[in-house]
Parts: C-alpha cells; structure tokens; sequence
C-alpha cells in the first residue's frame, strides 16, 4: 500500500530563486530538483494561477516507491470555501482518452477486438464510414489519433460553430452556450456525423488529435460489452479495478459537495457533462488521490490484473510530429533539439538523449484544465489539476518541455 503525505497550503513562501533570464525567456536551471513538493514547485504553480486572478484551485500530486505526495492551494469555489485537497474533484478533460485507450488495451489482451480491425466491423450498417481510396480506419487509428477525423464532428453544437467569441464576457457567454448544446447531442446525431465526414488522407499516416475518433473508440468498446454505459464498462474494468472510487462521468451529490468549480476569466461557469457519445474522449471527473492511482498503476507500483494492458498503450506507435494534445502545436522556437514527440495508445511520450516521459493533459470548457505524467525508469509520477481555465492559468502545456519554467521543473522533476 502507498503511503501518502499530505501537504498543507497554509505557508507561504518567496518566488523560487531558480529562474534565470534568457533570450528564450525566463527558465530553471539544469539541477535536479528533489523529488518533493518544495517550495519551488508550490510557487511556480501559485504564480500561473494568481497572475491572472483567476480564482482558479490546484492540487498537485507526487508518486514513487516511497510512496504518495499532495498540495492543494486555493479555494473549491465561492459557496464551498474550504482549502482544495487529494479528495476534491476536478474535471480531468481529455485526459479520460487515455482510460479509453487503456481499456481498449485490456480488451486487446483478453481477446475481445484487435488493433488492426477496420472500425466498420463494429459500427451499425446504415453507417457510412469515411475511408481514403480503399483504406480503411482502424482501432488503433482511434487510439492513435491517425485516424484522419477532426476533433469534433461537423453537427456537433453546430448551431454555434460559426461564432468567434474575442472579449471575455464574449468567451464566458460562448461557453455557456457550448454546455447548453453539448449535453443534448445524441447517438443518432453522432454516427450520422460520421457517416457526413470525408477524410483528406490515408489513416495511420499523421497524427490529428481527435475528440471524435477517441469518442467513437469508446463507443465501439461499450457496443462490445454487456454494460448500458461507458461509465459502467469504465467502472468495471478499470475504475474497481484500481480503487477509484471517485473517477466517475456523473458526480453523486456527496461528490458534487467536495467539487471544485472551475473557471474562466474568474467567474464560475455552469457545471455541465458532455452527451453520452463524446464522453469517452473527455467527460470524466476525478481527485488527485484517483489520479495518482492510476499512475502507479501505469508505473508498475501497483500491481493489478491491468498491467499487461498498461504496457501495451505506453508503447510508440507514431511520431506525433509537432501536434501534441487538444492540438497544441509545437514550434522550432519553443522546442529542443533532439527532443522527440510520440503517440501510444492514448498516451503521449516526450524523449530526450533516453529519458522517456510518457504524459497526457486536458481542458475543458466547464473552466478545467490537467495534467498527468511519468517516468516508467525513475518510477516517478505527476498529476495536477486546475480549476481554470487553461486560458487563463495552463496546466497543459507542463509536459511539452518548452522553455518555460513548469516544463522544465517537472521534466527535471521526473527525470531524476
């Protein structure tokens, strides 16, 4: 069992004396940093939050053999005052495709549908599946983000897609909007999507992150199953498994009284879930004790039936190019040379002269945004979330070893 250290968010400390000033920007030195939520890491989360006032929360989770770290900092929202903790629960955005990768993993492993198979097998037959010049989309494709899909089908809340919000109240107003349109969207209206969608390309040849293609995995995987949601099959196969009791799609009232409500540009936007088709490429909720649980899991420092199936999605399966997740696009101006980007299934993998990170982050429009990562030879691993807007305070961009000084912090951080 891992031990866990709780951390208060009752001090407070100067701004890290590690930065230094450069061409590229303010950056931390090369030295490792130990592995403990020091002083340095607290501020250099606590600056990205209050910079912009956000009235955002964060909870950062460290784990390794020794067992588990927590520091929460800020307040769950303006009804609940109480200080964000490992037990308060965040939405993790499309960090969930990554439990449907992983599940697509351990139904690989127990014989239930196989990476090569065209998706058209397991899709209804009045679907009409986009293929390029005779070739067809597979599993792994969805898993992979080579399918060739966009990131949402073009019916998906089209009724707003034409709008460009520019002002803060315009953006607040949007997504608003956005999670009055989202939960309405249907299964029907989903493969209907689909069967609208022309592909430019040959699947399995370039990386395109895709709500879609991850969304239309997890539906594919329930059609599999003797369960009545992707919840349910989520629950059964991965979340028991692993003892995550609050990772969940729909929170109970007794999990709604410790959330932390996000937010854009300091107000707190409506609460909302995402309709039953597009949840599995983003609708999950969790705490950073689940999270970190998962991670160890991943890790291999706990051992459970879903090992060889972790193993399996952290593997390489394509260069990611310079498109990383939710589509941020990496540039010779904020990359590293030598630096190579990768895509699993799910999960994506920063390298660099050996040093392996294997990482996902996500954002949401209810004001969420993540991020989780690890090191599988240092048996080290992160998870932060934020109750902002990515915006407004970014999380994401953590494990994209930018030159900035979060990316560098828990690159070192994890490197050991």
């Amino acid at each position: 069992m891992l031990k866990t250290n709780v951390v208060s968010a009752s001090s407070q400390t100067e701004f890290p004396k590690t930065f230094k000033s450069s061409s590229l920007g303010s950056q931390v030195n090369d030295s490792v940093p130990q592995f403990k939520i020091t002083n340095d890491l607290k501020n250099l989360l606590k600056n990205i939050v209050d910079t912009n006032r956000t009235k955002g929360a964060f909870v950062v989770g460290l784990v390794d053999p020794n067992g588990t770290q927590f520091y929460g900092y800020g307040n769950a929202s303006k009804a609940n005052n109480f200080t964000v903790n490992q037990n308060t629960i965040f939405a993790i955005g499309s960090n969930t495709k990554v439990f449907t990768a992983v599940l697509l993993a351990d139904m690989v492993v127990n014989g239930l549908i196989k990476l090569d198979d065209p998706i058209e097998s397991y899709l209804p037959s009045d679907v009409d599946v986009p293929e390029y010049r005779g070739h067809k989309i597979t599993v792994e494709d969805l898993a992979t983000h080579t399918s060739g899909l966009p990131e949402f089908p073009d019916n998906y809340c089209s009724e707003i897609a034409g709008e460009n919000p520019q002002t803060p109240n315009e953006k607040i107003q949007f997504q608003m909007k956005f999670a009055d349109c989202a939960k309405d969207y249907t299964i029907d209206q989903f493969y209907q999507g689909l069967s609208n969608t022309t592909i430019t390309r040959e699947p399995g040849t370039k990386l395109e992150y895709s709500t879609f293609g991850s969304a239309l995995l997890g539906n594919i995987l329930l059609s599999l199953s003797n369960e009545t949601s992707y919840e349910d099959l989520l629950k059964n196969r991965i979340l028991d498994v692993l003892g995550m009791n609050d990772t969940r799609i729909f929170l109970s009232d007794e999990q709604k009284s410790r959330l932390a409500i996000g937010h854009l540009y300091g107000q707190e936007p409506t609460l909302f879930n995402y309709s039953n088709p597009i949840v599995p490429g983003g609708g999950l909720y969790s705490s950073a004790s689940d999270m970190l649980k998962f991670i160890s899991a991943n890790i291999g420092l706990m051992k459970t039936k879903l090992h060889d199936a972790m193993q399996q999605s952290h593997l390489i399966r394509h260069t990611s190019g310079e498109t990383m997740e939710n589509n941020i696009q990496i540039t010779s101006q904020n990359s590293i040379d030598s630096v190579g980007f990768y895509i699993g299934l799910g999960w994506f993998a920063t390298t660099n002269f050996g040093t392996e990170i294997i990482r996902h982050n996500g954002a949401t429009g209810g004001g969420y945004n993540a991020f989780m990562a690890f090191n599988p030879d240092t048996e080290r691993g992160i998870i932060i979330i934020c109750s902002s807007d990515m915006s407004n305070a970014n999380i994401t961009t953590a494990g994209l070893y930018e030159y900035n000084p979060l990316s560098y912090f828990v690159w070192n951080l994890l490197k050991g």
